[in-house]
């Protein structure tokens, strides 16, 4: 796991499930990491692909909820990455879910520390996480372990 110098902010790319899970509960840990954000102590990414099914799922699943996502989309700081080529997300689907892989292939085209999900399921697999140079991890495990700040 990576040691962040104090002088570095940590980079962090976010699943669209932590995103999700931020705009439904705004006092759970994905939450605190756009807070985070806002005070300037991480820096978070996200791709167009990321944002498109944020937007989707609330739409179809929480339909009072996409107000919430743009407002908060709104007052925090986000780096866009442009979406991958074809042909990396083609090669992830090699040891990655196929719906999975145009996240994974953003956020290695993003550098990040860490690609923070919920979905441990699919990117928390040992053939995933050896193949990349970031820390995957959950939004708890990240502020316990990683960021902690009060």
């Amino acid at each position: 796991m990576p040691r962040l110098k104090r002088s570095k902010l940590p980079n962090v790319f976010l699943d669209s499930s932590v995103i999700i899970a931020a705009v439904l509960s705004p006092s759970g840990g994905s939450f605190r990491l756009f807070q985070e954000a806002k005070l300037n102590r991480i820096k978070i990414y996200i791709s167009q692909f990321i944002f498109t099914e944020v937007i989707t799922i609330l739409q179809r699943k929480y339909p009072a909820k996409p107000s919430s996502f743009y407002e908060l989309i709104r007052e925090t700081p986000i780096n866009f990455v442009k979406d991958p080529s074809p042909e990396l997300i083609t090669t992830l689907t090699n040891f990655i879910n196929p719906d999975d892989a145009p996240i994974l292939a953003a956020a290695i085209k993003a550098k990040p520390d860490f690609l923070i999900t919920w979905d441990k399921k699919h990117f928390l697999k040992k053939e995933v996480v050896s193949n990349v140079s970031f820390t995957i991890c959950t939004p708890k495990e990240f502020l316990q372990k990683f960021w902690k700040r009060k």
